[in-house]
């Protein structure tokens, strides 16, 4: 390669090397004024909060047993704050957006077995464990069969 073109990419390469000296600098700078802008929007935040509060006669008390109940706010939706509990929907609330929807709300299954200790299984799905045993002992399903 010729001393020209070494030169020329020798200060090509300095000049990228400057742009990424920039880059980060100013990086540094906004994620210093980012804080600041944050301080001052969750103070003026905790402000607005507290004002409504009182308008409304919201207390500290009031605001720990909406929690614990899972009282959602109104309006947008967004993810669930760490640690609230999901799981599945109540049996009964089901019914009632079934019944909403017009939809036919379906009755349990019959119990087709019942075991000695008063365990029961519907025949539906993998066979309980409870049967299993008795199973492996020695014993039959149909001497279980209601």
């Amino acid at each position: 390669m010729s001393p020209r073109r070494l030169r020329y990419f020798f200060l090509r390469e300095m000049h990228i090397m400057k742009s990424l000296v920039e880059l980060q600098s100013e990086i540094e700078s906004l994620t210093e004024q980012a804080k600041e802008l944050r301080a001052k929007e969750y103070d003026r935040t905790i402000a607005d909060i507290v004002s409504t509060m009182s308008a409304f006669g919201i207390t500290l008390a009031v605001l720990r047993d909406a929690m614990k109940k899972g009282v959602k706010a109104k309006g947008k939706r967004g993810r669930k704050a760490k640690g609230a509990k999901r799981g599945p929907k109540p049996k009964a609330a089901a019914k009632v957006k079934a019944k909403a929807k017009g939809a036919k709300v379906r009755k349990p299954a019959e119990i087709k077995y019942r075991g000695p200790s008063g365990e029961t299984w519907s025949g539906r799905g993998k066979q309980p464990k409870w049967l299993s045993a008795l199973v492996a002992n020695g014993h039959t399903a149909a001497e279980y069969k209601i």
